[in-house]
């Protein structure tokens, strides 16, 4: 040993001394560090981070962990001067994640939470002027001593200069406010908002607007969306009702900037609420919080009664299940706990009052492909919390629109067991099959909530081409050259072509302006529909009409309208405000008698393209009376045939 010691070279004896010197200045750096304790600091609720960390700091975590750190970052005092190490019992650690102490896989959970926490990466882009990107993580080291019970967390030193000592360009939020938030979106884009609220106030003295880029924006709230439909629904929609609804300030947006059909800019309103109202916000937090009911009879719960402590700050960050509330993506990762959800979502005991035993058969081998599903990570899908980000999302957006699964479950069920299971048993890999027809589904629940698939467009999914998906459009860009006034043959080689091509005559300004956001949403897949017939060749049907792939039927009405108002922007304003999707769809499913409702749309869809004028004559008339918009779709008594004995 002795050799080996003095045979090391200089350059290693100095890189050694060098260690040692940043080992022992970590060493003096930790035993001037403030104790951050549970019990001393857990209830603070205040929050300061620079607005560097806020705007520029770039990573992914989870909704649950973004409010994990949230609380972990109150826990500093603005007098501190070092970063706090953090010491709390498992026990405490396990109520801040939300986690149920008593579970029996206590240290398992707690040394998943802290990885998770510590291998999230976090890319912090410095202001313009510089090309440095600084990349760190947000814990430098963790300790867990299973002996004593003790947990020691310390954050990356990184984190300093956007928590301790702030004095200028900072922000300041009461965490409280973002506990009943459901989107890890909102959480981001409330930040965002606190964060830029006084250049917002600035610009509006001057009259000058605030402007967010939607790709920086995409990449500030870790959102890989594709098109603006699902920024808008997802993001922007999402955290405009939580925060609204939750905070202490009022978010809005419109489009600011476009490049031809990509919108690439919005000017956002961030408004203080008056303090009365958000001091009764914040009371009205409080107060649900610790007034919740933690029973375990027909529902789960994180904790068991009795077992935490009655702290605001604690209970806000417990699940309880309930039919309406939506599933942390956690539950991927532990089968039997999500197959306990899913029934609880589908209420069995209401279930089987109206379905048949085979039916009731088919709920639960369609829960059984739910539990693999949302544990399986599939080709580019992103796994959070050892859930499928995908699934959940999907998932829950029917859970969050329908107060549950039930609605679904019974409008699945019986289509699932004369057609799907039977079809998916034959298969060779019946599981992929299974999936991809339940997220399928799940992705459009408004068709399916009271019923199955039209006959004539239920002969499976694979099999299936002429049935149109109902999708978010996408970004299309038009051509350079000068469109002819009417649609030929030719535009519909593709579905691509053909939507490109309707919505040359469309101007989706015009649109923006004058419909609602429902109205919007009807208009975009009233487009899909439209790009459907016009392609459409049904044996025996459409033959005689087709000209290659484009059904002239369909161009033929369109392009009369084309010759008579230069635009189809008439027809789908028409068609938009009579399936305004605010009305249209809950009036569909209030009538019991309407068992195929995507028939009803595709029906209703088909009328008015092959009877534009009437349609536009009907909406014009209305609109000359004054009527409110509704009072059209009303008025339009498309239920009417099921009505009839």
């Amino acid at each position: 040993m002795a050799s080996q010691i003095a045979s090391k070279t200089p350059a290693a004896k100095k890189q050694g001394a060098k260690s040692a010197s940043k080992a022992a200045k970590s060493a003096k750096t930790q035993s001037k560090a403030p104790v951050a304790t549970y019990s001393g600091r857990g209830s603070q609720t205040i929050v300061r981070k620079s607005n560097d960390l806020i705007q520029n700091a770039m990573y992914s975590l989870s909704l649950s962990q973004q409010k994990l750190m949230l609380h972990i970052f109150a826990m500093i005092k603005p007098s501190d001067t070092e970063l706090p190490r953090y010491e709390m019992s498992i026990y405490e650690f396990l109520k801040l994640c939300g986690v149920d102490p008593h579970n029996g896989s206590m240290y398992k959970q707690v040394k998943k939470n802290i990885e998770d926490i510590a291998n999230a990466k976090v890319q912090w882009i410095r202001l313009a002027g510089t090309q440095k990107i600084t990349m760190f993580r947000w814990l430098s080291s963790a300790t867990i001593d299973e002996g004593t019970g003790k947990i020691v967390l310390t954050l990356d030193q990184s984190l300093k200069p956007h928590l301790i000592q702030l004095k200028e360009f900072y922000t300041t939020m009461n965490i409280t406010y973002t506990l009943p938030m459901k989107s890890q979106y909102s959480l981001k884009i409330y930040e965002l908002c606190k964060s830029y609220q006084n250049l917002y106030l600035t610009k509006k003295e001057k009259d000058e607007p605030l402007v967010w880029n939607i790709e920086t924006l995409k990449k500030q709230v870790d959102c890989n969306a594709a098109n603006w439909a699902h920024v808008r629904r997802t993001v922007l929609d999402k955290a405009k009702s939580e925060i609204n609804g939750h905070t202490d300030i009022y978010f809005d947006y419109e489009v600011f900037e476009k490049d031809r059909q990509r919108v690439i800019a919005i000017a956002v309103t961030i408004e203080p609420v008056d303090k009365q109202v958000a001091d009764d916000k914040l009371n009205e937090i409080t107060k649900s919080m610790s007034n919740k009911v933690r029973s375990k009879k027909n529902k789960l719960t994180l904790a068991e009664t009795g077992t935490i402590d009655d702290d605001p700050n604690v209970l806000t960050l417990e699940y309880v299940s309930v039919p309406e509330t939506t599933i942390p993506y956690s539950y991927g990762a532990t089968p039997e706990l999500l197959r306990q959800e899913l029934e609880i979502k589908a209420e069995p005991d209401k279930l089987i009052r109206e379905l048949t035993a085979d039916e009731m058969e088919a709920v639960r081998t369609i829960i059984d492909a739910m539990v693999k599903m949302a544990g399986t990570p599939r080709g580019n899908d992103k796994m959070i919390d050892g859930g499928n980000a995908t699934f959940f999302q999907t998932m829950n957006n029917v859970i969050d629109n329908c107060g549950g699964l039930r609605r679904w479950f019974e409008g699945v069920a019986t289509r699932y067991a004369s057609k799907v299971i039977p079809v998916a048993r034959t298969k060779s890999a019946p599981l992929p099959y299974l999936s991809r027809a339940i997220l399928e589904d799940l992705e459009n629940y408004r068709i399916y909530v009271t019923g199955g698939m039209p006959e004539e467009l239920d002969d499976g999914y694979a099999d299936a081409p002429d049935v149109p998906d109902i999708v978010e459009t996408t970004d299309f860009v038009e051509t350079d050259a000068e469109p002819e006034n009417r649609l030929e043959p030719d535009d519909a080689a593709t579905k691509k072509d053909i939507t490109a091509a309707l919505l040359r005559y469309v101007d989706r300004d015009t649109l923006s302006a004058r419909l609602t956001t429902g109205q919007m949403e009807a208009f975009d897949d009233i487009l899909q529909m439209t790009a459907y017939f016009c392609r459409r060749n049904v044996k025996g049907k459409d033959d005689g009409m087709m000209e290659g792939k484009a059904n002239m039927q369909f161009l033929n009405a369109l392009n009369k309208v084309i010759a008579r108002y230069e635009s189809l922007t008439p027809l789908f304003e028409a068609m938009a405000v009579m399936m305004d999707y605010d009305t249209y769809w809950k009036d569909l499913m209030k009538n019991p008698k309407i068992k195929n409702p995507k028939l009803v749309f595709q029906s209703e869809v088909e009328k008015a393209l092959l009877m534009p004028s009437a349609i536009i004559g009907e909406y014009t008339a209305r609109k000359a009376q004054n009527d409110p918009a509704h009072a059209v779709h009303k008025e339009y008594n498309w239920t009417k045939v099921f009505d009839e004995e």
